[in-house]
């Protein structure tokens, strides 16, 4: 008798260790499915942060708008003076897309890196505009607005802007917030440089 229980312990004590096992198993199966997802929407999650900080973080700083060589009250050469907002990313200037829009007329400008802005009586090509360096920042880069640049963008208005006449000028990067700047010209414009911006 003593002898057919001792077996009969024996053949549960089995069955319990099998049962025992298969747990184990399930549960690291589980655990390995549950780390595999959790890395991936890690990853999700940090380049997703990356992509919203650019976008939300980048900007364009437009200090100053002016015109230049006027002529019978009327303006056509712009200059923009601008640098990047503080925790910016660089900006390549062929990525941004420049538009100027009047009371009747309006135009879109891409980088051209052939305008010399330091030559004022160049004639600029349609809906091109070039830029100019003030000032180089640490990490200056031909083509870009980095961090500690401050740079003179000269364009060429769609026709003759004349005097109280309503200026819309955007800027928009491939990636960052665009900025707007909207204003009115003079009431008298008789000097040869005229202040449009602040």
């Amino acid at each position: 008798m003593l002898r057919m229980l001792k077996s009969k312990k024996a053949e549960m004590g089995m069955g319990t260790l099998i049962i025992f096992i298969a747990m184990i198993l399930v549960a690291a199966v589980a655990a390995g499915v549950l780390i595999s997802t959790t890395g991936t929407l890690q990853n999700k999650a940090l380049s997703t942060g990356k992509a919203t900080s650019a976008e939300v973080g980048t900007s364009i700083n437009i200090v100053n708008v002016y015109a230049e060589n006027g002529t019978d009250q009327n303006v056509e050469e712009f200059i923009v003076i601008l640098k990047l907002n503080a925790g910016s990313e660089p900006i390549r200037f062929s990525d941004v897309l420049l538009t100027m829009n009047l009371i009747n007329d309006s135009s879109d400008y891409t980088y051209n890196s052939s305008i010399d802005c330091t030559n004022t009586s160049q004639t600029i090509a349609g809906g091109d505009y070039g830029i100019q360096y003030s000032i180089n920042g640490t990490n200056n880069q031909a083509g870009y607005l980095t961090k500690g640049d401050v740079v003179k963008l000269c364009l060429e208005s769609p026709r003759s802007v004349g005097e109280s006449e309503n200026l819309i000028i955007s800027m928009i990067p491939k990636v960052g917030t665009p900025r707007v700047v909207e204003t009115d010209l003079p009431d008298l414009m008789v000097e040869k440089r005229v202040d449009i911006f602040p």
